[in-house]
């Protein structure tokens, strides 16, 4: 997994497809350029106005390039964070065929597959190794490729909103954390270590019910801190790995949901911050952006 070296200017155009807007970003000139448009009535079901939405938010950014990266997510997605034994990458190619199929639960069919190493070698010589293995329906994949073309881009790499927010966030999340981000109906869970993803999951909770005035919106509160409680419990159980997160950071455009982050905090008794990607001269960016930021990182 190839984390973001902030001195070489990524090449590319992050476009996140949220479900409420598209947000695109990009750094050019030693700034970023960024832009968001409302998704079209219809979502992804309107493809004619969902490429209009895509080549309005490239128009706005006033970049002229064509190579973009996108992601994949939704509860369609399948995302798993495998401990396997320390081997070479010519092993780990041979042996991923049997962890696809014991993994995936129609293994690799109609599914399009991929997988990354996540450390960077720091574990010793002989330890375990994390590697992320993602699957997307394919027609699902097919169509982003199409939509892309569409719209007079360049897809180069359809990546996943977890790796996406560590990138954008790497300044933020150190040591042990969680990261939520909070779109319009839905919010990607991650829990992170040293700035990798440990475990991450889709919570079908968004910006718009939690900020629902009274009792409704401070129940959907409830429901979310629980959520991350489940996903800690889970993680541990499964791993034998006590985590314990030393912060909570909320990004996304839900983040700022009046009363959020006190009564995260109060809740779960860690300190909460907001997280805005990381910023040139221009301050700090929105944290709406944070998924299309960390697109815009990924190198190759």
């Amino acid at each position: 997994m190839r984390w973001p070296r902030l001195w070489r200017r990524p090449k590319h155009l992050g476009i996140d497809l949220g479900t409420t807007a598209v947000k695109a970003a990009v750094y050019q000139g030693r700034q970023w350029l960024a832009a968001s448009v409302p998704v079209p009535p219809g979502g992804m079901a309107d493809t004619q106005a969902l490429v209009a939405a895509v080549a309005e938010a490239v128009s706005r950014t006033g970049w002229h390039g064509r190579r973009a990266v996108t992601a994949v997510s939704g509860e369609r997605v399948v995302v798993r964070y495998l401990k396997l034994p320390r081997m070479t990458l010519e092993e780990l190619k041979s042996g991923m065929a049997y962890e696809i199929e014991n993994h995936l639960p129609t293994g690799a069919r109609d599914m399009v597959v991929d997988w990354a190493i996540l450390d960077d070698g720091r574990e010793a010589a002989g330890s375990q190794m994390t590697v992320i293995l993602a699957a997307a329906p394919r027609e699902q994949v097919t169509s982003l490729y199409q939509l892309f073309h569409a719209a007079g881009l360049e897809l180069v790499a359809i990546d996943l909103v977890p790796i996406a927010l560590c990138r954008a966030l790497a300044g933020k999340a150190g040591g042990s954390s969680v990261i939520i981000d909070i779109g319009g109906r839905w919010s990607n869970l991650v829990l992170v270590q040293e700035g990798r993803p440990l475990f991450s999951r889709v919570v079908a909770i968004g910006g718009e019910e939690l900020g629902r005035p009274g009792i409704s919106g401070s129940s959907r509160m409830g429901e979310i801190v629980q959520e991350i409680r489940r996903s800690l419990e889970f993680y541990r159980s499964q791993s034998g790995i006590t985590f314990n997160p030393e912060h909570l950071i909320l990004t996304g455009g839900g983040a700022q949901v009046n009363r959020l982050a006190d009564y995260c905090s109060g809740e779960l008794g860690v300190a909460v911050t907001m997280g805005r990607p990381w910023a040139g001269p221009g301050g700090p960016l929105d944290p709406a952006l944070a998924v299309a930021v960390g697109l815009a990182l990924r190198e190759g």
